[in-house]
């Protein structure tokens, strides 16, 4: 199962740098950057490497959110943020409470998570991604047109895919 996850994640790393790489380097730019961490996970790096990783990633974020596109700007932060902070949660050092030595569960050994928190997880990056329309909705400004729903899933498949395997890692 957990080779099975680390796949889901990757995949996701995957469609997200695939989904934004026909645009400039400020759109495909943090998708590198989590591509480049997500295969360090699957290599099994762990400790250093990982807070590095997730440093990396924390300020991705930051550069999506001054200079992405208007219109993905949100949503990317959003699924930046979290695998930001999963990262972080992959990192913690051996011996921590509940945590196995470092990289242990990168390498087939079983979790030290509850699944209760890879749903919590889960569930507080759906919120989050729930907002971002409602926010735009909330908003005065001329109501945008709607999309077509073959690029709205081209553009949220990749985040979805990333962040649960990310979080089905941890659990």
């Amino acid at each position: 199962m957990h080779e099975l996850t680390l796949l889901v994640g990757l995949s996701g790393a995957v469609l997200c740098m695939a989904e934004r790489l026909t645009g400039p380097a400020r759109c495909w730019g943090p998708s590198a950057v989590v591509l480049v961490v997500m295969a360090l996970m699957a290599c099994g790096a762990g400790g250093t490497a990982l807070t590095a990783g997730a440093v990396a990633v924390a300020g991705s974020c930051l550069w999506a959110a001054r200079t992405g596109p208007a219109h993905r700007r949100a949503p990317a932060v959003v699924d930046l943020a979290t695998t930001a902070l999963l990262t972080a949660l992959a990192a913690r050092p051996a011996g921590s409470p509940g945590h196995p030595a470092a990289g242990a569960h990168m390498t087939g050994m079983p979790g030290a998570y509850d699944p209760r928190f890879f749903l919590f997880l889960v569930a507080c990056w759906l919120l989050a991604r729930a907002c971002v329309p409602l926010t735009r909705l909330m908003k005065s400004a001329p109501p945008t047109p709607p999309r077509p729903w073959r690029r709205v899933v081209r553009e949220e498949l990749g985040g979805a895919v990333m962040v649960a395997g990310m979080a089905a890692m941890l659990a």
